[in-house]
């Protein structure tokens, strides 16, 4: 197998995912004078990714790989948790030691460079690429950027033939001009000179015989081609998902409610077609649950889209294994189940009945009242929808994920579900060290498998200051992490399992927070629609956990809406969960790990 070692140009890492960008290989010579042609390259991904050169030493794939006649820029993944010795080559990676990659490769066709001894490989098999730190191109100078907020690389498309010629006589034109730029210098060529004329000179036969391929394969291609129809031309607005969600509700608000003087208001603020189509059909009241609303395509469409952006900032959304089930339903379940006996010749097989109850499914709806001044509302630039997008967001997500995850919330009939940790097994911790933790996740594990619960499903949720104690753990004798997985900002995975990070994780940084092992496939979710009202004459108790009623009213300092220049928009959300058994939660509470 042949090896091609060339520039390695990181253009981003992503520390977490292990994800590293960068070109593959270019058709610049190498220090023996050979050139291997981007373009000639045959592949198919994934492509294994090795240590020098080590079939044993796998240590990732390429994931994605696209080809140019300036070079392949590829995106290579290491699986950086697998194991520590693949966790010691990314350290190496991502801290500078290691600072190019090898193509192994073997030659399907080639031909040698005229006037070299080294050979261009034009068609070649990629079978893996290496990380190395022995380059053999003396130019190859690593360009590193560790930066975790920039993950983003453009990858060159694939050209097109046209677009390929265009390119490949642009670098003949250049090749040329380097000619004519050694003979204007009026003297006999020699030495350096020489060397360089013929290798330009070289250059240019060879573009010259790709361009007639090119051509050639051009013309094949205009023959074989179908006339065009004419298509059709669609118009879409390319404002960020929910924008028109959120112009409605703005439409509203300031209307006070009134669709009618809705359209208006749309219609001054340029909020488009779209909106102005769904008020003007809203003209008979209602909300975008209401039974009259949901024949309306549109109201549909932007609630779903909100309800999208909102999704994944809940913790039961992150939860990609739970049951989704109709709200208000009842389901049966086994409350002990039937049992089997060996049975001997002659003799009779035992008899035994399961018993079942039911499981009901509620239908619960969480409302959420956010305040914004009239002249935010009246703004129509992005940064004032995007604050109001965001805003909305978080007063929902909010209150859903406190209900969801605080064990103290036991739930309240016909008003809340009782939260997943509510009345589940619960253990204070052992303590803060990393043995400690351990001690934590065996009683967890045991308590699960002891209740035959599929850890296969089960997830990890804590607070953000719990995964950060975790992440930075560091073995005392060896100085690496204790739980390398755990990644304060994503989650990561802690002791085999994924990690949901959230700030409504009940605690404190005085006392710790509570960690919870959840059962994903245990979880039954039933979702519902989402409502918007809004008003400017109400007077507000401005408190995120309101005492007063209108059965029992009580004293309280109430702040004017109209008297601030403000308006409150209320949104009311479908939502409720259950557990399937009891023992599909596991909570350690007081979680302070040093």
């Amino acid at each position: 197998m042949n090896k091609a070692f060339t520039q390695l140009t990181i253009k981003s890492f992503d520390q977490t995912e292990g994800l590293l960008r960068g070109i593959a290989t270019t058709p610049a010579t190498d220090k023996v004078g050979d050139i291997v042609e981007p373009l000639g390259a045959q592949f198919s991904l994934p492509i294994p990714l090795h240590h020098e050169h080590d079939r044993k030493d796998v240590v990732g794939q390429v994931i994605e790989a696209v080809a140019t006649a300036e070079g392949i820029e590829f995106t290579a993944r290491v699986a950086k948790d697998l194991s520590d010795q693949i966790a010691e080559v990314w350290r190496r990676v991502s801290g500078g030691l290691i600072k190019y990659v090898s193509v192994g490769f073997r030659p399907i066709a080639s031909e040698s460079i005229a006037g070299g001894t080294g050979t261009r490989f034009t068609q070649w098999a990629w079978d893996e690429l290496s990380l190395t730190t022995i380059p053999a191109n003396p130019h190859a100078a690593i360009l590193a950027t560790k930066s975790s907020n920039n993950l983003s690389i453009s990858m060159v498309p694939k050209m097109n033939i046209a677009e390929q010629i265009q390119q490949f006589e642009v670098k003949k034109s250049a090749a040329l001009a380097s000619m004519d730029g050694l003979i204007s210098k009026g003297i006999t060529l020699a030495d350096e000179d020489d060397a360089a004329y013929q290798a330009h000179e070289a250059e240019v036969a060879q573009i010259d015989k790709h361009l007639a391929r090119l051509k050639q394969a051009e013309t094949r291609g205009a023959q074989a081609a179908l006339p065009v129809g004419v298509q059709s031309i669609q118009v879409v607005d390319n404002a960020p998902k929910g924008t028109d969600f959120v112009r409605y509700t703005k439409a509203l608000a300031l209307s006070r409610g009134n669709p009618l003087m809705a359209v208006e208001v749309a219609k001054n603020l340029n909020y488009g077609p779209r909106v102005e189509n769904v008020l003007k059909a809203a003209v008979a009241a209602g909300t975008t649950t209401s039974a009259d609303f949901t024949s309306l395509i549109q109201p549909q469409m932007m609630t779903s889209e909100f309800i999208d952006l909102l999704r994944p900032n809940l913790i039961v959304s992150k939860m990609s294994q739970v049951r989704n089930v109709p709200m208000n339903i009842k389901m049966p379940r086994t409350s002990t189940g039937t049992t089997s006996g060996w049975v001997g010749e002659g003799k009779p097989a035992p008899i035994t009945n399961a018993a079942f109850t039911d499981l009901s499914i509620g239908e619960h709806k969480l409302g959420a009242i956010a305040v914004f001044t009239e002249e935010l509302l009246r703004r129509s630039e992005p940064a004032a929808e995007a604050m109001v997008t965001n805003d909305l967001i978080n007063t929902v997500a909010t209150a859903i994920d406190a209900a969801f995850i605080d064990q103290s919330n036991a739930g309240v009939g016909g008003v809340k579900p009782a939260s997943i940790a509510n009345a589940a097994t619960t253990a204070a911790t052992a303590g803060p060290t990393a043995a400690n933790v351990r001690t934590d996740v065996k009683a967890a594990y045991l308590n699960a498998s002891t209740a035959n619960q599929p850890l296969s499903s089960a997830v990890w949720v804590m607070h953000p200051a719990t995964a950060l104690a975790l992440s930075m753990m560091t073995n005392a004798t060896t100085g690496l992490r204790e739980f390398p997985g755990v990644d304060f900002v994503t989650g990561g995975t802690f002791e085999g399992l994924p990690v949901i990070i959230s700030t409504s994780v009940p605690g404190s940084a005085g006392t710790g927070y509570d960690v919870v092992l959840a059962v994903q496939n245990e979880i039954l979710l039933a979702e519902g629609g989402l409502s918007i009202d809004a008003s400017r004459e109400a007077s507000l108790e401005m408190n995120d956990a309101p005492t007063n009623n209108s059965a029992t009213p009580t004293a309280t300092t109430l702040v004017s809406l109209w008297q601030s220049g403000s308006v409150a928009i209320k949104a009311i959300r479908g939502i409720t969960w259950t557990r399937r058994r009891p023992t599909a939660v596991y909570r350690i509470s007081a979680c302070k790990y040093a």
